[in-house]
């Protein structure tokens, strides 16, 4: 008889950024890991805060100690505090075989995905596991709690692929909900990890390499079925299909960061989303989508369009919300409402991109938003309100620092405190 398992909380704690360089043609996101390491290992972790950190430790950021603020919540990846080993009821290794599926004795991730049921933790041995065949993580119901898949404690498993285009497998969530936790996907073939239902959460992966989107949560535009799923903590780079001239990759164009083209009620929260062919941050064809807290970065390679976070898209595209993000180098606006209604801009900061800071639509609510050294700051039809551009002054920030914990925080006295990213967060 299997133990159930409960649903671990994301612990809510350092008030560390990831940022790149202030060089107007900076795309280093911070991270040692913009690259993969050679010897084709994980890559190293080299800004943000580790996994396994203890949730009341003060975290290095680059060199400057940041020191864990409770009452402020964080912009970018906080850290994840992994499953107790005692709740894992099936494992998983790259070399394992059989049925058995035990921590002495694992079995292939097929195997282990087949047998998983609801309240079953599946810890996933470290090292790489090769997949060159459709694996679909499914759950079977929701009572005790839906199925964990997660990186042993300690390790981290990869997921990868042969990143070749002619390849057509693919790495999906489908049926009943899943968490999947602190593991990583690379080099698919399509999209990383395809969201094809709804209630699922996706919490600390490592999504980068994949020649379409990194994460990808759609299903049909008539009638939304992949709703509500959240996607937090989690860091998506370097997805790109430029060089590909077929209309799926059309040369980079259909390769987002975090891509959420339908459903109802989707959340991304406290990501790193950087070097992505087309855009950062896509909310195309959704409807009451939310993104915050979350870091966009270096959009538009080869054919992409270079927005750091699209708010919108065709029709049924309304009310996404979008508060308390950094978006900048990006190739095009910082932020753009895309043809989205009703969308809202509140709380964010854009600074160094291409085009417009923010793009907004005549019914665009844009509030409390700062914009610095863009293209433009502003564009569109909007009545926007308390922006950094309907107030006199420059803006000066604090840091530019890639490391610090003041990156792109407005200076003290500057008359530019109370609004920005940096701003009435709680």
């Amino acid at each position: 008889m299997r133990t159930p398992a409960l649903l671990l909380c994301v612990t809510l704690l350092c008030s560390t950024l990831v940022a790149c360089d202030d060089g107007a043609a900076a795309t280093d996101s911070g991270l040692a890991s913009d690259t993969p390491r050679a010897d084709g290992g994980s890559p190293v972790d080299g800004g943000l805060p580790d996994a396994s950190v203890d949730a009341g430790a003060s975290v290095d950021a680059g060199g400057a100690d940041a020191t864990v603020e409770p009452s402020v919540r964080p912009i970018g990846p906080r850290p994840v505090t992994p499953t107790e080993l005692s709740r894992g009821t099936i494992f998983a290794a790259p070399d394992g075989g059989g049925t058995a599926c035990t921590e002495a004795t694992p079995c292939d991730l097929w195997e282990a995905v087949d047998q998983a049921e609801a309240g079953d933790v599946v810890f996933m041995r470290g090292g790489v596991y090769d997949i060159r065949r459709n694996l679909s993580f499914r759950g079977r119901g929701t009572s005790p709690a839906p199925v964990i898949f997660e990186s042993y404690p300690g390790e981290t498993a990869v997921l990868e692929g042969t990143r070749d285009a002619d390849d057509e497998y693919y790495v999906r969530i489908y049926d009943d909900p899943v968490v999947l936790r602190l593991f990583e996907i690379r080099r698919m073939p399509r999209a990383g990890m395809s969201v094809r239902t709804s209630d699922n959460v996706l919490e600390g992966l490592r999504v980068y390499d994949n020649l379409l989107s990194g994460i990808h949560v759609h299903e049909s535009y008539e009638v939304p079925s992949s709703n509500r799923n959240l996607i937090t903590d989690c860091v998506v780079y370097g997805n790109s299909g430029a060089g590909l001239s077929s209309p799926e990759f059309a040369d980079g164009g259909n390769s987002d960061g975090i891509s959420m083209s339908s459903g109802i009620g989707n959340r991304v929260e406290n990501c790193l989303v950087y070097d992505n062919s087309d855009d950062g941050i896509d909310t195309w064809r959704t409807t009451d989508s939310y993104v915050g807290y979350s870091i966009v970065h270096g959009s538009g390679i080869a054919s992409g369009n270079g927005q750091g976070i699209k708010a919108g898209g065709a029709p049924p595209s309304a009310t996404s919300v979008v508060e308390h993000c950094l978006a900048y180098d990006n190739r095009s606006a910082g932020f753009d409402f895309n043809s989205g209604v009703g969308v809202t801009f509140l709380y964010n900061t854009a600074w160094d991109n291409d085009g417009s800071g923010f793009y907004s639509g005549d019914d665009t609510r844009v509030e409390h938003n700062l914009a610095s050294a863009n293209g433009s700051p502003f564009g569109g039809g909007a009545t926007a309100e308390s922006n950094s551009w309907q107030r006199s002054g420059t803006v000066m920030f604090i840091s530019t620092d890639p490391g610090s914990p003041d990156f792109l925080r407005p200076s003290v006295g500057g008359g530019f405190e109370d609004i920005g990213a940096h701003a009435d967060r709680d």
